[in-house]
C-alpha cells in the first residue's frame, strides 16, 4: 500500500500541450479592482488557472480535450461565481474581461445561551504520518490543482485556530499556496460549501527549505461543526519549472482524501488515506464530560515546564514580539528586555514573530529555555 500511495494516489500530474490561449483579467464589478487569486477553469475538464496577483490569467488548454457544451467558471471568495458557456468565447478576442460581483459577508452564527461554556483545545487531524507514504504535486499540474483530506470531529461547534503539516520535500525557491477548508457534503462526502466565509483568502508562501510550517487561522474566524475536509491549492511555483512540493501521507482505515488537477475540476475521491495535516481547535461545549479526564490532566502537568527566555535582532533585544504556543493556543510577549514566559511540553509548536522579521517554527523536542534570535525578511 504504501508503494501505492507514493506512485499513485496523490499524485497530480497533467502534460500541458496547449494549443488554444485565452488572455483575460477578473475585477471587481462594482469597483472596477482587479480580483486576485480567481479561480478560472472549465468545469470537470482539468483544464484551469489562477489569476495573478493582478486579476490577469492565461488559460491554455487542446481543443480535443473539450466538448460544445462545456463551461467554463470563474469564482472567488466574496463573489458571485460567473459560468459563460466556452461556445461563446470568441477565439478571435485578444482580451476577456470578466466581472464579479461581491456577495455579503456572511456573519458567524451567535448562540445565546444560561449555560457555561466551556472552552477546551484539542488538536485534530494525522500529525503522525512521517515514514508512512508522500501526499504531494508532481511535474506540471496546472494552477488551482489541489490536495485535500476529511479531518473527523465529534461533532459541536469549533474555531479553528491554526494548521501544522511538515514538508518532505520542495524543489522550488517557493511556492504559493492556498489554504480551503471545507464543509463535507452530506450527499457526495466530498469538499461542499468553503467554510472560510470572512471574504480574504488564506494565502501563505512555502519557501526553499522549510521543514515544518504552521498557518494562523485565527483571522479568518472560520467555525465548523461536523467533520471538514482541509486542501492545499497551488497558486504559483517560482525558481524552476518542475513542481515537487511532497508532505507527509499514509494509508488510513477510514480516513479519505480528495484531489482535483486544475481550477473548477471535479473531485476524485482517495478511499483509506489522508495527508498529514493537523488542526489546532477550540471546542466550546456546556458538557463537562468533554473535559479532559484527571488522569490526561495529570500527565499533561507532569510533562509541562514554565520556561523563560529571550528575543533578540543583531545583539539587541526585542520588546513586543509574541512567542505563541500553538499547541496551547496561547502567546506571551516580550518585555522591554526581550524576556518572555510561557509553558510548553513536549511536542508542542512554538512560533517567535516580530513585524519584519522572519519567523521562526519549533517543535519542541525537550521542555527548557529558549533564546531567539530572529534576521530581518
Amino acid at each position: 500500500m504504501r508503494s501505492v500511495l507514493a506512485t499513485a494516489l496523490f499524485v497530480l500530474a497533467l502534460p500541458v500541450q496547449a494549443q488554444l490561449a485565452f488572455l483575460g483579467k477578473v475585477v471587481d464589478a462594482s469597483t472596477g479592482d482587479p480580483i486576485p487569486f480567481v479561480n478560472i477553469g472549465v468545469l470537470n475538464r482539468a483544464i484551469g488557472t489562477v489569476s495573478n496577483e493582478e486579476g490577469d490569467f492565461l488559460l491554455e488548454f487542446r481543443p480535443d480535450r473539450v466538448q460544445s457544451g462545456d463551461v467554463l467558471r470563474i469564482s472567488s471568495l466574496g463573489y458571485e461565481p460567473k459560468e459563460v458557456p466556452l461556445s461563446r468565447l470568441q477565439q478571435s478576442t485578444e482580451h476577456f474581461t470578466f466581472r464579479l460581483r461581491p456577495v455579503p459577508i456572511d456573519l458567524n452564527e451567535v448562540v445565546v445561551s444560561t449555560s457555561e461554556l466551556f472552552e477546551v483545545e484539542e488538536e485534530l487531524g494525522y500529525p503522525d504520518l512521517i515514514g508512512r507514504g508522500i501526499g504531494y504535486w508532481k511535474d506540471s499540474v496546472a494552477l488551482g490543482g489541489e490536495l485535500g483530506s476529511r479531518i473527523r470531529i465529534d461533532k459541536g461547534m469549533r474555531r479553528l485556530n491554526a494548521l501544522f503539516f511538515h514538508i518532505l520535500d520542495n524543489p522550488s525557491d517557493s511556492v504559493w499556496l492556498r489554504v480551503n477548508i471545507y464543509e463535507t457534503d452530506a450527499k457526495s462526502r466530498k469538499p461542499g460549501a468553503n467554510l472560510n466565509t470572512s471574504g480574504q483568502n488564506i494565502l501563505y508562501t512555502l519557501k526553499k527549505g522549510e521543514l515544518l510550517t504552521a498557518i494562523d487561522l485565527k483571522p479568518f474566524e472560520i467555525w465548523a461543526k461536523d467533520d471538514f475536509i482541509v486542501s492545499l491549492e497551488l497558486l504559483g511555483v517560482f525558481g524552476t519549472d518542475r513542481v515537487g512540493l511532497s508532505l507527509p501521507a499514509g494509508a488510513y482505515t477510514g480516513g479519505d482524501s480528495y484531489r482535483r488537477y486544475a481550477s473548477q475540476d471535479s473531485w476524485e475521491h482517495i478511499d483509506e488515506a489522508v495527508v498529514g495535516f493537523t488542526i489546532q481547535s477550540t471546542l466550546y461545549t456546556d458538557n463537562p464530560r468533554k473535559l479532559p479526564k484527571a488522569r490526561v490532566l495529570r500527565k499533561r502537568q507532569k510533562n509541562e515546564k514554565e520556561i523563560s527566555g529571550y528575543v533578540f535582532h543583531a545583539g539587541n533585544p526585542l520588546r513586543g514580539a509574541l512567542v505563541r504556543n500553538y499547541t496551547r493556543n496561547e502567546v506571551a510577549e516580550t518585555d522591554k528586555w526581550g524576556r518572555y514566559t510561557t509553558t510548553i511540553s513536549r511536542g508542542d509548536m512554538l512560533s517567535v514573530y516580530y513585524p519584519g522579521m522572519l519567523q521562526i517554527l519549533v517543535e519542541v523536542e525537550e521542555a527548557r529555555n529558549f533564546n531567539f534570535q530572529l534576521q530581518r525578511e
